[in-house]
């Protein structure tokens, strides 16, 4: 499916660590759609148009990690994620250069609730 166009795979990763694609699970992922409107149009009837006239009180949290994957592709970073049972789940883990960057994608009430973030932060080994 992504050799067809229509999916953008994101691979987990073991651990943040440099160089992240030698901590990649080539057989463990998530798969993004690569076209966000058509997910819309896919989920939940017409909620494309719910979002253009500003009603937002839908879940958007798949939807905004879905415009993120899309994003950072098109910018040429490989879509990463990390996922560990003591942590949580980390939706993208981008690598520029040198850095590893954590990002979190978070809508609606809770988006200063960020406890796998937190987590993964704590491990001062990863980010020394």
């Amino acid at each position: 499916m992504s050799d067809a166009g229509v999916t953008l795979p994101c691979y987990n990763i073991t651990e943040p660590k440099l160089p992240l694609e030698l901590n990649t699970q080539s057989n463990l992922f998530k798969l993004f759609l690569c076209d966000t409107g058509l997910l819309c149009a896919m989920s939940l009837g017409n909620i494309q148009f719910d979002i253009l006239q500003d009603d937002l009180s839908v879940n958007m949290g798949s939807i905004l990690e879905n415009i993120f994957a899309q994003i950072f592709t098109a910018n040429h970073f490989k879509l990463r994620y990390y996922n560990k049972k003591k942590i949580g789940e980390i939706d993208f883990i981008i690598q520029q250069g040198k850095s590893v960057i954590p990002v979190e994608i978070k809508s609606g009430n809770d988006f200063k609730n960020h406890k796998a973030l937190n987590n993964l932060l704590e491990i001062k080994e990863w980010w020394a």
